[in-house]
């Protein structure tokens, strides 16, 4: 008789792959054939994390049971280092040796992120994987390790956080070793990156399909506007807006292919043009971007609503279009609520601050939204990790999904709030770990992604 124990191996690995987190630690306990069977999907990807950074050396890390089993490291394909032990205010020698002699073993790795300013010793073990497509790293560097870094080819996916000038100044030379290849290209917070250099890389990259240039001070909307004229194809595009009121460059750029828009604005006093600007950008891609179907829009500095210009623009022109609609850090007042669920009829997930002292009148404003899926409050959302303790209760929840008809998860905070019922309302609550961190807020996301940092 055939039992999930003496199941074919092939079969459990391609059941265990749906599987994921604790679920995966907790099979491989049930049985040896279990444990033999999660193996691969155990190990595919390696997390470390702020929880395991506090409880080690204590708590022994994955790179170092790699160090202990060689065997482990053919299965790693992701490596995410998001915080390092600290010994005596720095990081912990032991703790970089265990990674750097794991990351060595793992030959068939096609992604690694590091978000810590800790990237120099790892730079070396990162050559000769041939397999590395994806890398996000916090690239402050000098130059001698800019140039390590720079001997890296193939990529798809490549972000660089925090760039050095030093990194910068390589760029253009670094970016023909896979002009064929990436599609993917964030830069966020590169301070000291100007026109100059980010026109000699997009010159390089006309199959670009994604470009996220956030929080650079010498690059704004004018700048980047400019420069996409280089990438034709793009899918994505993601930059920071100033108050500059200098007319945008005719003519505009032809992105046929857009259909996600990330805004990051950035407000220095309360009588600022940026509505106008906003809705100058709006208007200057709409001949050549006719149907986005996600926006996101952030206000960096001051809360304030969002003008009911603006909206009214962006719903006029690309209301019918819209799946996935983004405010994070400014308020909508209850009109707009009104005109977004009314106007954009195929609208799935919605991010914005709920109005809790408001909460009826915002619930019967779903009414109108027949296809949404997910709603998340960006009430208690901070783009900088840190989340308030203030969640939606039972109740709001439940008033909610009563009148959106299609409405199955509100995410609030570390909270998740489900309807298990297709043809009821049965709310089921799920709680994110503490280290739970998304994609970046700007980066597009599809309705099943439940967080951004």
């Amino acid at each position: 008789m055939v039992t999930a124990d003496n199941l074919n191996l092939d079969v459990l690995e391609l059941i265990f792959l749906h599987l994921s987190g604790n679920d995966l630690s907790s099979v491989a306990l049930v049985s040896r054939s279990f444990f033999v069977g999660v193996i691969p999907s155990l190990y595919r990807k390696i997390t470390f994390r702020l929880n395991h950074a506090k409880r080690y050396p204590k708590l022994m890390s994955p790179f170092k049971a790699i160090l202990l089993r060689s065997y482990l490291a053919i299965h790693v394909r992701h490596m995410e280092i998001i915080a390092i032990p600290a010994l005596r205010s720095m990081h912990h020698p032991i703790f970089i040796q265990e990674c750097t002699e794991a990351l060595t073993l793992c030959k068939n790795l096609e992604s690694f992120r590091c978000t810590v300013d800790a990237v120099p010793p790892f730079l070396p073990s990162l050559r000769d994987k041939e397999r590395l497509s994806k890398l996000r790293i916090h690239a402050n560097l000098t130059t001698p390790q800019s140039e390590k870094l720079a001997e890296l080819s193939s990529l798809t996916d490549l972000c660089l956080d925090f760039g050095s000038w030093n990194v910068l100044d390589i760029l253009p030379r670094w970016i023909p070793k896979f002009a064929n290849t990436l599609t993917s290209l964030c830069l966020f917070m590169a301070s000291q990156l100007n026109e100059t250099v980010l026109n000699g890389v997009l010159q390089r990259l006309p199959r670009l399909q994604a470009l996220h240039i956030v929080g650079c001070a010498q690059i704004d909307h004018l700048a980047v506007l400019r420069l996409v004229s280089h990438t034709p194809i793009l899918e994505s595009l993601s930059l920071s807006t100033t108050e500059s009121t200098t007319p945008l460059s005719r003519p505009p750029p032809s992105l046929q292919r857009l259909k996600h828009l990330a805004l990051d604005t950035r407000y220095s006093m309360m009588s600022s043009p940026a509505p106008q600007i906003l809705s100058s950008i709006l208007d200057h891609i709409q001949s050549s971007a006719p149907a986005l179907s996600s926006f996101t829009m952030r206000l960096s500095d001051v809360k304030i609503n969002i003008s009911e210009e603006f909206i009214q623009k962006l719903l006029e022109l690309h209301g019918l279009s819209l799946r996935i609609l983004a405010f994070i850090n400014c308020g909508v007042n209850m009109e707009c609520v009104k005109k977004i669920t009314k106007f954009c009829p195929n609208l799935e997930r919605l991010e914005l601050p709920i109005p809790v002292k408001e909460i009826t009148s915002f619930a019967k404003a779903l009414d109108q939204a027949s296809n949404l899926q997910v709603l998340i409050d960006t009430n208690v959302h901070s783009t900088h990790g840190h989340v308030p303790d203030v969640y939606l209760v039972q109740d709001s929840v439940r008033k909610l999904m009563t009148h959106g008809a299609q409405l199955r998860k509100v995410v609030s905070g570390k909270r998740v709030w489900k309807n298990t019922s297709p043809t009821s309302i049965r709310l089921s609550l799920e709680r994110l770990p503490a280290y739970f961190s998304g994609t970046y807020w700007f980066m597009p996301r599809d309705t099943t992604d439940i967080g951004w940092n």
